[in-house]
Protein backbone atom coordinates (compact mmCIF):
# COMPACT_ATOMS: atom_id res chain seq x y z
CA UNK A 1 0.00 0.00 0.00
CA UNK A 2 0.84 3.08 -0.70
CA UNK A 3 2.43 5.03 2.30
CA UNK A 4 1.97 8.64 1.15
CA UNK A 5 -1.95 7.89 0.66
CA UNK A 6 -4.60 9.94 2.62
CA UNK A 7 -7.99 9.29 1.40
CA UNK A 8 -9.83 6.17 0.27
CA UNK A 9 -10.29 7.84 -3.32
CA UNK A 10 -6.91 7.39 -3.71
CA UNK A 11 -6.89 4.25 -3.98
CA UNK A 12 -5.47 2.51 -7.06
CA UNK A 13 -9.04 0.34 -7.33
CA UNK A 14 -11.48 2.98 -6.36
CA UNK A 15 -14.11 3.02 -6.54
CA UNK A 16 -14.68 -0.84 -6.39
CA UNK A 17 -15.66 -0.73 -2.39
CA UNK A 18 -16.76 -3.94 -0.82
CA UNK A 19 -17.92 -5.14 2.41
CA UNK A 20 -18.24 -8.74 4.22
CA UNK A 21 -21.67 -9.61 3.77
CA UNK A 22 -21.10 -12.24 6.06
CA UNK A 23 -20.07 -9.99 8.68
CA UNK A 24 -23.04 -7.56 7.67
CA UNK A 25 -25.55 -10.27 7.91
CA UNK A 26 -26.71 -10.14 12.02
CA UNK A 27 -27.12 -6.05 11.39
CA UNK A 28 -28.96 -6.59 8.04
CA UNK A 29 -30.89 -9.02 9.73
CA UNK A 30 -31.95 -6.58 12.46
CA UNK A 31 -33.27 -3.56 9.57
CA UNK A 32 -34.83 -6.23 7.82
CA UNK A 33 -36.48 -7.27 10.65
CA UNK A 34 -37.42 -3.65 11.68
CA UNK A 35 -38.81 -2.76 7.83
CA UNK A 36 -41.18 -5.84 7.57
CA UNK A 37 -42.76 -4.75 10.59
CA UNK A 38 -43.08 -0.99 9.55
CA UNK A 39 -44.44 -2.76 6.23
CA UNK A 40 -46.89 -4.86 7.48
CA UNK A 41 -48.07 -1.65 10.19
CA UNK A 42 -48.11 0.61 7.27
CA UNK A 43 -50.43 -1.97 5.31
CA UNK A 44 -52.81 -2.22 8.12
CA UNK A 45 -53.34 1.73 8.96
CA UNK A 46 -53.78 2.69 4.66
CA UNK A 47 -53.17 5.27 2.84
CA UNK A 48 -55.32 7.75 4.10
CA UNK A 49 -54.33 6.72 8.14
CA UNK A 50 -50.41 7.10 6.63
CA UNK A 51 -50.76 11.03 5.53
CA UNK A 52 -50.38 12.43 8.45
CA UNK A 53 -47.08 10.30 9.64
CA UNK A 54 -45.58 10.99 6.49
CA UNK A 55 -45.90 14.61 6.85
CA UNK A 56 -44.67 14.34 10.26
CA UNK A 57 -41.46 12.48 8.93
CA UNK A 58 -40.85 14.42 6.04
CA UNK A 59 -41.02 17.87 8.72
CA UNK A 60 -38.59 15.80 10.50
CA UNK A 61 -36.56 14.54 8.02
CA UNK A 62 -36.52 18.24 7.01
CA UNK A 63 -35.54 19.55 10.07
CA UNK A 64 -33.17 17.26 10.90
CA UNK A 65 -31.18 17.45 7.81
CA UNK A 66 -30.51 20.75 8.59
CA UNK A 67 -29.73 20.71 12.19
CA UNK A 68 -26.50 18.15 11.05
CA UNK A 69 -25.46 20.98 9.17
CA UNK A 70 -25.71 23.65 12.00
CA UNK A 71 -29.12 25.35 10.79
CA UNK A 72 -32.69 25.79 12.53
CA UNK A 73 -35.72 26.03 10.45
CA UNK A 74 -39.23 26.80 11.59
CA UNK A 75 -40.81 23.80 12.58
CA UNK A 76 -44.49 25.45 11.31
CA UNK A 77 -43.23 26.65 7.97
CA UNK A 78 -41.94 22.84 7.16
CA UNK A 79 -44.80 21.18 8.43
CA UNK A 80 -46.84 23.99 6.33
CA UNK A 81 -45.24 23.25 3.30
CA UNK A 82 -45.60 19.51 3.48
CA UNK A 83 -49.16 19.51 4.53
CA UNK A 84 -50.03 22.22 1.43
CA UNK A 85 -48.02 19.29 -0.64
CA UNK A 86 -50.15 16.27 0.66
CA UNK A 87 -53.13 18.12 0.73
CA UNK A 88 -53.76 18.13 3.83
CA UNK A 89 -55.59 20.63 6.36
CA UNK A 90 -53.19 24.16 6.97
CA UNK A 91 -55.72 25.82 8.72
CA UNK A 92 -54.30 28.05 11.15
CA UNK A 93 -50.89 27.78 9.37
CA UNK A 94 -48.26 30.59 9.68
CA UNK A 95 -47.70 32.63 5.82
CA UNK A 96 -44.76 31.02 4.55
CA UNK A 97 -42.93 34.47 3.00
CA UNK A 98 -39.14 34.55 3.11
CA UNK A 99 -39.17 30.99 3.85
CA UNK A 100 -38.05 29.74 0.06
CA UNK A 101 -34.84 27.89 1.46
CA UNK A 102 -37.40 25.70 3.24
CA UNK A 103 -39.35 24.93 0.44
CA UNK A 104 -36.14 23.58 -1.90
CA UNK A 105 -35.94 21.81 1.00
CA UNK A 106 -39.15 20.56 1.03
CA UNK A 107 -38.77 20.01 -2.77
CA UNK A 108 -36.11 17.53 -2.68
CA UNK A 109 -37.38 15.45 -0.02
CA UNK A 110 -40.57 14.85 -1.69
CA UNK A 111 -38.83 14.02 -5.07
CA UNK A 112 -36.44 11.46 -3.43
CA UNK A 113 -39.02 10.19 -1.52
CA UNK A 114 -42.15 10.39 -4.42
CA UNK A 115 -40.50 10.24 -7.61
CA UNK A 116 -38.82 6.55 -6.67
CA UNK A 117 -39.23 5.23 -10.29
CA UNK A 118 -37.26 8.08 -11.71
CA UNK A 119 -33.38 7.05 -11.89
CA UNK A 120 -31.06 9.27 -10.45
CA UNK A 121 -28.85 11.18 -12.97
CA UNK A 122 -26.69 14.20 -12.71
CA UNK A 123 -29.05 16.92 -13.89
CA UNK A 124 -31.28 15.38 -10.92
CA UNK A 125 -28.82 15.99 -8.02
CA UNK A 126 -27.81 19.74 -10.13
CA UNK A 127 -31.57 20.64 -9.80
CA UNK A 128 -32.27 19.57 -6.25
CA UNK A 129 -28.49 21.81 -5.12
CA UNK A 130 -30.58 24.97 -7.35
CA UNK A 131 -33.47 24.24 -5.21
CA UNK A 132 -31.47 24.55 -2.29
CA UNK A 133 -29.87 28.00 -2.85
CA UNK A 134 -32.29 29.55 -4.95
CA UNK A 135 -30.39 33.21 -4.48
CA UNK A 136 -27.59 31.91 -5.44
CA UNK A 137 -25.66 32.58 -1.64
CA UNK A 138 -24.95 30.28 0.81
CA UNK A 139 -25.47 32.56 3.59
CA UNK A 140 -23.52 35.89 2.64
CA UNK A 141 -21.21 33.77 0.05
CA UNK A 142 -22.05 33.05 -3.82
CA UNK A 143 -21.42 29.16 -4.34
CA UNK A 144 -21.51 27.40 -7.89
CA UNK A 145 -25.30 26.94 -8.12
CA UNK A 146 -26.91 23.69 -9.88
CA UNK A 147 -23.32 22.52 -10.62
CA UNK A 148 -20.36 20.46 -10.21
CA UNK A 149 -17.94 22.34 -7.73
CA UNK A 150 -14.60 23.96 -10.09
CA UNK A 151 -12.74 24.17 -6.91
CA UNK A 152 -11.10 21.85 -4.23
CA UNK A 153 -13.37 20.55 -1.51
CA UNK A 154 -12.20 20.13 2.37
CA UNK A 155 -13.67 19.92 5.61
CA UNK A 156 -11.90 21.58 8.03
CA UNK A 157 -12.88 22.89 11.65
CA UNK A 158 -10.68 24.58 14.29
CA UNK A 159 -9.29 28.15 14.51
CA UNK A 160 -7.07 29.44 11.51
CA UNK A 161 -3.02 28.19 12.28
CA UNK A 162 -4.40 25.28 14.34
CA UNK A 163 -7.10 23.70 12.01
CA UNK A 164 -7.65 20.00 11.52
CA UNK A 165 -8.49 18.88 8.00
CA UNK A 166 -11.15 16.11 8.41
CA UNK A 167 -11.30 15.19 4.83
CA UNK A 168 -10.30 16.22 1.52
CA UNK A 169 -12.46 15.37 -1.61
CA UNK A 170 -11.19 14.05 -5.20
CA UNK A 171 -10.07 17.50 -7.39
CA UNK A 172 -12.97 19.41 -9.46
CA UNK A 173 -11.23 18.25 -12.73
CA UNK A 174 -12.18 14.44 -12.36
CA UNK A 175 -15.93 15.20 -10.74
CA UNK A 176 -18.05 15.13 -14.16
CA UNK A 177 -16.63 11.03 -14.81
CA UNK A 178 -16.22 9.94 -10.87
CA UNK A 179 -19.63 11.51 -10.65
CA UNK A 180 -20.96 9.88 -14.25
CA UNK A 181 -19.94 6.56 -12.69
CA UNK A 182 -21.85 7.18 -9.38
CA UNK A 183 -24.84 7.69 -11.23
CA UNK A 184 -23.99 5.16 -13.60
CA UNK A 185 -23.75 1.97 -10.11
CA UNK A 186 -26.70 3.95 -8.46
CA UNK A 187 -28.78 2.59 -10.92
CA UNK A 188 -27.06 -0.09 -12.51
CA UNK A 189 -28.04 -1.55 -8.80
CA UNK A 190 -31.59 -0.88 -8.31
CA UNK A 191 -32.99 -4.11 -6.31
CA UNK A 192 -35.74 -4.71 -8.88
CA UNK A 193 -35.14 -3.52 -12.13
CA UNK A 194 -31.04 -2.77 -11.89
CA UNK A 195 -29.06 -4.77 -14.32
CA UNK A 196 -26.68 -5.54 -11.48
CA UNK A 197 -29.30 -5.74 -8.73
CA UNK A 198 -27.84 -5.34 -5.13
CA UNK A 199 -29.63 -5.70 -1.48
CA UNK A 200 -31.51 -2.27 -1.39
CA UNK A 201 -30.17 -1.65 2.00
CA UNK A 202 -26.81 -2.43 1.44
CA UNK A 203 -26.81 -0.32 -1.39
CA UNK A 204 -28.17 2.57 0.41
CA UNK A 205 -25.83 2.59 2.88
CA UNK A 206 -22.91 2.33 0.23
CA UNK A 207 -24.22 5.34 -1.80
CA UNK A 208 -24.26 7.30 1.01
CA UNK A 209 -20.59 6.96 1.35
CA UNK A 210 -19.72 7.21 -2.24
CA UNK A 211 -21.46 10.53 -2.73
CA UNK A 212 -19.95 11.63 0.52
CA UNK A 213 -16.83 11.13 -0.59
CA UNK A 214 -16.91 12.51 -3.93
CA UNK A 215 -18.82 15.81 -2.05
CA UNK A 216 -19.21 17.24 -5.65
CA UNK A 217 -21.14 20.23 -5.17
CA UNK A 218 -19.77 23.77 -3.65
CA UNK A 219 -22.31 23.54 -0.26
CA UNK A 220 -24.97 21.11 0.97
CA UNK A 221 -23.43 17.62 -0.18
CA UNK A 222 -25.02 16.77 2.91
CA UNK A 223 -28.26 17.37 2.67
CA UNK A 224 -27.88 15.87 -0.85
CA UNK A 225 -26.61 12.88 0.01
CA UNK A 226 -29.23 12.01 2.63
CA UNK A 227 -31.98 12.89 -0.28
CA UNK A 228 -30.09 9.92 -2.42
CA UNK A 229 -29.90 7.95 0.81
CA UNK A 230 -33.80 8.07 0.82
CA UNK A 231 -33.89 7.33 -2.59
CA UNK A 232 -32.31 4.53 -2.34
CA UNK A 233 -34.62 3.48 0.58
CA UNK A 234 -37.63 4.45 -1.14
CA UNK A 235 -36.69 2.17 -3.98
CA UNK A 236 -35.65 -0.71 -1.79
CA UNK A 237 -39.34 -0.59 0.29
CA UNK A 238 -41.51 1.72 -1.74
CA UNK A 239 -43.50 4.19 -0.39
CA UNK A 240 -43.33 3.58 3.24
CA UNK A 241 -39.94 4.69 3.39
CA UNK A 242 -41.08 8.18 3.54
CA UNK A 243 -41.44 7.47 7.42
CA UNK A 244 -38.24 6.44 7.90
CA UNK A 245 -36.24 9.88 9.02
CA UNK A 246 -32.43 8.41 8.79
CA UNK A 247 -31.70 12.20 9.47
CA UNK A 248 -33.42 12.24 12.90
CA UNK A 249 -31.51 9.12 13.86
CA UNK A 250 -28.06 10.54 12.18
CA UNK A 251 -28.54 13.68 13.65
CA UNK A 252 -29.22 12.24 17.48
CA UNK A 253 -25.88 10.68 17.28
CA UNK A 254 -23.68 12.99 15.02
CA UNK A 255 -20.13 12.90 16.37
CA UNK A 256 -20.37 9.01 15.51
CA UNK A 257 -21.65 9.99 12.27
CA UNK A 258 -18.80 12.20 11.38
CA UNK A 259 -16.49 9.33 12.91
CA UNK A 260 -17.35 6.82 10.97
CA UNK A 261 -17.72 8.51 7.75
CA UNK A 262 -14.16 10.00 8.12
CA UNK A 263 -12.53 6.63 9.28
CA UNK A 264 -14.21 4.69 6.19
CA UNK A 265 -12.74 8.00 3.74
CA UNK A 266 -9.34 7.66 5.85
CA UNK A 267 -9.27 3.68 5.36
CA UNK A 268 -6.31 2.33 3.56
CA UNK A 269 -8.56 -0.60 1.92
CA UNK A 270 -11.52 -0.73 -0.32
CA UNK A 271 -13.29 -2.84 1.98
CA UNK A 272 -15.75 -0.80 4.08
CA UNK A 273 -17.67 -3.56 6.34
CA UNK A 274 -17.60 -1.49 9.67
CA UNK A 275 -19.01 1.69 7.80
CA UNK A 276 -21.59 -0.77 6.60
CA UNK A 277 -22.50 -2.22 9.50
CA UNK A 278 -23.06 1.57 11.33
CA UNK A 279 -25.06 2.43 8.45
CA UNK A 280 -26.81 -0.25 8.64
CA UNK A 281 -27.43 -0.23 12.19
CA UNK A 282 -28.88 3.69 11.66
CA UNK A 283 -31.44 2.17 9.08
CA UNK A 284 -32.82 0.23 11.63
CA UNK A 285 -33.46 2.14 14.26
CA UNK A 286 -35.08 4.65 12.02
CA UNK A 287 -37.36 1.54 11.19
CA UNK A 288 -38.16 0.96 14.67
CA UNK A 289 -38.26 4.14 15.32
CA UNK A 290 -41.35 4.36 12.49
CA UNK A 291 -42.55 1.31 13.95
CA UNK A 292 -43.10 2.52 17.58
CA UNK A 293 -44.66 5.98 15.39
CA UNK A 294 -47.23 4.20 14.12
CA UNK A 295 -47.83 2.03 16.89
CA UNK A 296 -48.31 5.12 19.29
CA UNK A 297 -50.64 6.96 16.71
CA UNK A 298 -52.81 3.41 16.62
CA UNK A 299 -53.35 3.73 20.50
CA UNK A 300 -53.93 7.23 19.87
CA UNK A 301 -57.37 6.45 17.60
CA UNK A 302 -58.37 3.72 19.85
CA UNK A 303 -57.78 5.96 23.34
CA UNK A 304 -59.56 9.21 21.59
CA UNK A 305 -62.73 6.86 19.92
CA UNK A 306 -63.16 5.59 23.89
CA UNK A 307 -62.59 9.45 24.98
CA UNK A 308 -65.37 10.81 22.17
CA UNK A 309 -67.58 8.37 23.64
CA UNK A 310 -68.20 9.93 27.03
CA UNK A 311 -69.28 13.12 28.16
CA UNK A 312 -66.43 15.31 28.93
CA UNK A 313 -66.40 18.94 29.83
CA UNK A 314 -64.45 21.22 27.64
CA UNK A 315 -61.65 21.75 30.58
CA UNK A 316 -61.24 18.16 30.04
CA UNK A 317 -60.97 17.70 26.73
CA UNK A 318 -58.20 20.65 26.40
CA UNK A 319 -56.40 19.00 28.92
CA UNK A 320 -56.44 15.73 27.24
CA UNK A 321 -55.62 16.74 23.84
CA UNK A 322 -52.23 18.42 25.18
CA UNK A 323 -51.60 15.28 26.61
CA UNK A 324 -52.30 13.41 23.54
CA UNK A 325 -50.64 15.81 21.33
CA UNK A 326 -47.27 15.20 23.32
CA UNK A 327 -47.19 12.06 22.49
CA UNK A 328 -45.68 9.08 24.90
CA UNK A 329 -43.91 10.50 27.54
CA UNK A 330 -43.58 13.72 25.76
CA UNK A 331 -45.41 16.20 28.31
CA UNK A 332 -42.58 16.48 30.80
CA UNK A 333 -43.89 15.56 34.35
CA UNK A 334 -46.94 14.34 33.37
CA UNK A 335 -50.27 16.72 34.03
CA UNK A 336 -51.05 17.74 37.71
CA UNK A 337 -53.50 19.53 39.14
CA UNK A 338 -51.82 22.92 38.93
CA UNK A 339 -50.93 22.66 35.22
CA UNK A 340 -54.30 21.54 34.70
CA UNK A 341 -55.68 24.56 36.40
CA UNK A 342 -53.70 26.60 33.65
CA UNK A 343 -54.59 24.89 30.86
CA UNK A 344 -58.20 25.45 31.28
CA UNK A 345 -58.17 28.45 33.54
CA UNK A 346 -59.93 27.22 35.98
CA UNK A 347 -60.24 26.66 39.88
CA UNK A 348 -57.88 24.67 42.23
CA UNK A 349 -60.96 22.52 43.26
CA UNK A 350 -62.64 22.56 40.23
CA UNK A 351 -59.12 21.35 38.49
CA UNK A 352 -58.85 18.46 41.00
CA UNK A 353 -62.23 17.21 40.32
CA UNK A 354 -61.67 17.50 36.53
CA UNK A 355 -58.84 15.05 37.05
CA UNK A 356 -60.27 12.50 39.63
CA UNK A 357 -63.06 12.25 36.83
CA UNK A 358 -61.38 11.30 34.30
CA UNK A 359 -59.05 9.09 36.27
CA UNK A 360 -62.01 7.28 37.25
CA UNK A 361 -63.34 6.85 34.12
CA UNK A 362 -60.17 5.17 32.98
CA UNK A 363 -58.53 7.72 30.90
CA UNK A 364 -56.07 8.67 33.13
CA UNK A 365 -53.49 7.08 35.43
CA UNK A 366 -52.33 8.45 38.59
CA UNK A 367 -48.99 8.12 39.77
CA UNK A 368 -47.50 9.04 43.08
CA UNK A 369 -48.59 10.04 45.89
CA UNK A 370 -49.69 13.34 48.00
CA UNK A 371 -48.23 16.66 46.45
CA UNK A 372 -46.53 14.69 44.00
CA UNK A 373 -49.19 12.95 42.15
CA UNK A 374 -49.13 13.08 38.44
CA UNK A 375 -51.56 12.07 35.71
CA UNK A 376 -51.02 10.47 31.90
CA UNK A 377 -53.04 8.88 29.41
CA UNK A 378 -54.32 5.43 30.10
CA UNK A 379 -52.38 3.82 27.29
CA UNK A 380 -50.25 1.16 27.42
CA UNK A 381 -46.76 2.37 27.37
CA UNK A 382 -47.22 6.03 27.79
CA UNK A 383 -47.04 6.62 31.34
CA UNK A 384 -43.46 7.21 32.56
CA UNK A 385 -41.61 4.38 34.67
CA UNK A 386 -40.48 7.01 37.73
CA UNK A 387 -43.06 7.73 40.38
Amino acid sequence: MQSHQSWIWQLKAWPALSFNAGQCQAVLGRSRQAQGQLLAKAAIIGLAGLQPHVRDALTDEALKTSSIEGETLDVHSVRSSIAMRLGLDTAGAPPREGQRHIEGLVDILQDASLNIAEPLSLQRMCNWHAALFPTGFSGMQVIEVGQLRSGAMEIVSGAIGRSKVHFSAPPADALEDQTGRFVRWFNETHPSTGSQPMDGLMRAAMSHLWFETLHPFDDSNGRIGRAILQLALGQDMGQAARMVTLSRQIESCKANYYKALETAQRSISLDVTPWMEWMLTQIAIACEFACETIEHSMQRIQFQVRMYEQALNDRQLKTMKKLLDAGPKGYAGGMTTRKHERIAQTSTPTAARDLIDLENRGLLVRKGMGRSVRYYPGIEGWAEDEV
